[in-house]
């Protein structure tokens, strides 16, 4: 019994020395730009405290169709997507990808919420249904890594529930957010690209973004 809690003590302390050692960590400050297609530059909002560690400018795409607002963290991508057409158009996300600098294609989630995109990605049957945008409307949510697949995660014997913590735990940033997870400034000058097909009813284009990672602080 004595032996017991010695142990579940020594755990205890062991979390809390890697929770202030964690604490320690300066967090990596990227800047980004938007290199193909080309783009206009706007300033980042100051007041959206999901852009912490984000150094540069916001970055955005128009055609005769879309218009297409980025904000690229450490964590994800913030993408505003507004219709400009007269009828709905829809971003298939079952599509979409996330192609990292070293050209690994991953799935991505898209939406507001990590934690409701991956329950609703693995209750769906690991398929996400196309998002549909009405004429003249704007939408806005996040791009993550869907390394759900991946993570031999989900609900059965020898797996682990689909619970908040997990799923928090088990997310995975675009870049490194603390050298712990890696060297982010080794990415300096390297180029990443984000994929969002667009139905347009009759057809299907694939939008294609090339960033840059321009400094890692």
């Amino acid at each position: 019994m004595l032996e017991s809690f010695n142990i579940r003590q020594a755990i205890a302390f062991g979390y809390i020395c890697l929770i202030i050692a964690g604490c320690s960590y300066t967090p990596y400050r990227y800047s980004f730009s938007l290199i193909e297609p080309q783009n206009e530059t706007r300033q980042n909002d100051p007041s959206d405290p999901a852009r912490v560690g984000v150094v540069g400018q916001a970055m955005s795409f128009e055609d005769d169709d879309v218009q297409i607002r980025f904000t690229p963290s450490s964590e994800n991508i913030r993408a505003s997507i507004k219709n400009k057409t007269d009828h709905e158009i829809n971003l298939i996300r079952d599509k979409a990808e996330y192609i990292d600098p070293l050209g690994k294609s991953r799935m991505v989630h898209y939406g507001y919420d990590y934690v409701q995109e991956v329950r609703s990605f693995e209750y769906n049957g690991r398929y996400v249904s196309p998002m549909r945008i009405d004429p003249g409307t704007e939408i806005t949510g996040y791009v993550w890594i869907n390394n759900w697949p991946d993570a031999l995660i989900g609900q059965g014997p020898g797996t682990t529930p689909i619970s908040s913590p997990n799923i928090i735990n088990r997310m995975e940033p675009l870049f490194p957010r603390y050298s712990f997870e890696g060297r982010g400034e080794d990415l300096k000058d390297s180029t990443f690209n984000v994929i969002l097909p667009m139905d347009f009813g009759g057809y299907t284009r694939h939008y294609t973004f090339t960033f840059m990672i321009n400094d890692v602080l």
